[in-house]
């Protein structure tokens, strides 16, 4: 097996759908309070393990394996009975954990994850929270990778480290940039695609257009398997279930609709938004859902029907107002969801005459699309470009700028798959940038989705410009020299005179030091002579 990836995302790792992931627990063996009131069953299934090891430290990492095959499993991992006093006091710990959560995954059931197949262990920032490791996080990011890094050309497991600080994730992002095999198994077509995405990203055009496939990875449905846990939900008899794959998709879900209306008389019975809501509404996000949701964008589109991206997004410190909906006001960034949502089952748009009545009802949204396809870059992820809606909203939206039709995008389409006729049928309107692999003669699809969530990764990094670290005394040890040069020279300003008060341009700097992590606590650095 090829070498394993390492990932970085924002987000909450009790949410993220992972096959393992590190559970930190002190000199008791004990998660803390917090960890036992997420996870109600965690209690129990403490007690039911022997965690004599970790207390004695003879072992650092003890997997649970008693937990439920169909959720990540954790792995207690301890961190330093006397606290981090250095960050190498971690490397043998993380190890530990590396190696019991790659054997303890050996008997258990995969993830449905759509790629490869590989274990996809989850990591937060080990040793910096109540391990006394926070003055330290430079040199724990180090050795994490370095650990991280050694595992995945070992046994080709996938690693992700999932950051809830800022800071933590730009400085990830750094040095992983620094690395030269970061992505070392993507294309350089791919990685200079990745980049200049990137850069439309951080010029905040870049808007991401999420389809069923952006889904996969955490379990939900595609378009096919939904229409069939459909018709096995309605009680269709196999005769039925045969003359119905008959259909196009459109009038499939319209005789669905038929069987859900005549049974939903009967008490207790769903309707069929209602069945749509249960088969698709995943409690835990996948690695393209997390990685989006880092993107740097004010809006994004999508015609799923799950809460995803949402849930990745209010995660990852980014929360979107979901269009149409009620709306927060202190929540500038937004996400149309095109064909309703399990929020609100009755607004799925699923049939032929909801697609019909789209454009007498809900014109506005469509509008939105409009506007962004006409003064934005849109990403398309997860999307086969085969919606009768989207074909309508580009035909409007060719016959209204008929000079771009001539030349010219009005977005960027990564596909898994490499088709001449679909590139004949959108290349004059879309960059199509396909994820197969070229000197391959038998089509991989799992391999490109694998590819796919290695793109995304590569455009998370290359698109985050944060140096919240900068300034902040905890990545100290995070920085290179000439970076510590220009952390004392940037933080001697607030030494003069000028940028506390005596000038109009202290706010701007005062902004601008805190936007690069400093606390507004007085510099430890001399002036400038």
């Amino acid at each position: 097996m090829n070498a394993g990836h390492i990932f970085v995302t924002m987000g909450n790792i009790l949410n993220f759908k992972s096959d393992a992931w590190l559970l930190p627990v002190d000199r008791k063996a004990s998660p803390g309070t917090g960890w036992t009131t997420a996870l109600p069953r965690l209690r129990k299934s403490l007690n039911a393990n022997n965690l004599e090891p970790l207390r004695n430290e003879t072992a650092f990492a003890v997997a649970l394996g008693d937990w439920p095959d169909n959720e990540p499993m954790p792995v207690l991992t301890a961190v330093p009975f006397h606290g981090v006093e250095a960050a190498e006091d971690l490397r043998p710990r993380f190890r530990a954990f590396l190696d019991v959560a790659t054997d303890g995954l050996v008997d258990r059931p995969r993830r449905d994850r759509n790629a490869s197949g590989r274990s996809l262990l989850a990591v937060p920032f080990f040793g910096t929270g109540h391990g006394g490791g926070n003055i330290y996080r430079g040199e724990i990011l180090r050795v994490l990778f370095e650990e991280a890094y050694a595992e995945a050309a070992r046994s080709g497991v996938d690693v992700v480290f999932v950051f809830q600080d800022q800071a933590g994730f730009a400085l990830a992002q750094q040095q992983r940039r620094g690395r030269p095999a970061a992505w070392s198994s993507l294309r350089d077509s791919h990685l200079a695609e990745a980049r200049k995405l990137a850069e439309l990203a951080q010029a905040g055009i870049l808007v991401p257009f999420l389809g069923a496939g952006v889904s996969i990875s955490a379990g939900a449905p595609t378009w096919e398997r939904l229409l069939e846990h459909l018709a096995e939900e309605a009680g269709l008899s196999e005769l039925e279930k045969t003359a119905l794959k008959g259909l196009g998709n459109l009038d499939r879900a319209s005789v669905l609709r038929t069987f859900y209306a005549d049974r939903s008389q009967a008490a207790g019975k769903l309707t069929l938004g209602e069945a749509v809501k249960s088969a698709v509404d995943m409690k835990k996000y996948g690695l393209a859902p997390s990685l989006l949701a880092c993107l740097p964008s004010e809006g994004a589109i999508t015609l799923n029907y799950d809460s995803l991206f949402e849930t990745a997004a209010e995660d990852a410190g980014n929360p979107r107002n979901v269009i149409p909906g009620k709306g927060r006001d202190t929540v500038a960034k937004w996400v149309l969801k095109l064909h309703g949502s399990v929020e609100e089952p009755e607004s799925i748009v699923l049939t032929r005459d909801d697609y019909l009545d789209y454009s007498a009802t809900k014109e506005a949204l469509s509008a939105l699309v409009k506007a962004h396809l006409i003064t934005h870059h849109l990403l398309f992820v997860g999307f086969g470009l085969s919606d009768d809606h989207f074909h309508e909203i580009m035909h409007d939206v060719r016959r209204a700028l008929p000079a771009k039709e001539a030349g010219g995008n009005f977005g960027t389409a990564l596909m898994l798959d490499s088709d001449s006729m679909r590139q004949h049928l959108w290349g004059k309107h879309l960059s199509l940038v396909s994820m197969a692999d070229p000197d391959s003669s038998e089509p991989d699809v799992e391999q490109a989705a694998r590819t796919l969530e290695i793109f995304l990764d590569a455009l998370i990094a290359y698109s985050s410009d944060s140096h919240s670290f900068l300034l902040a005394d905890a990545y100290d040890g995070g920085l290179s020299p000439d970076e510590r040069k220009l952390r004392e020279a940037l933080l001697t300003l607030k030494s003069l005179p000028a940028a506390n008060g005596a000038s109009s341009a202290a706010p701007v700097i005062d902004r601008m030091l805190r936007e690069l992590g400093w606390d507004g606590k007085a510099p430890k650095s001399e002036p400038l002579p």
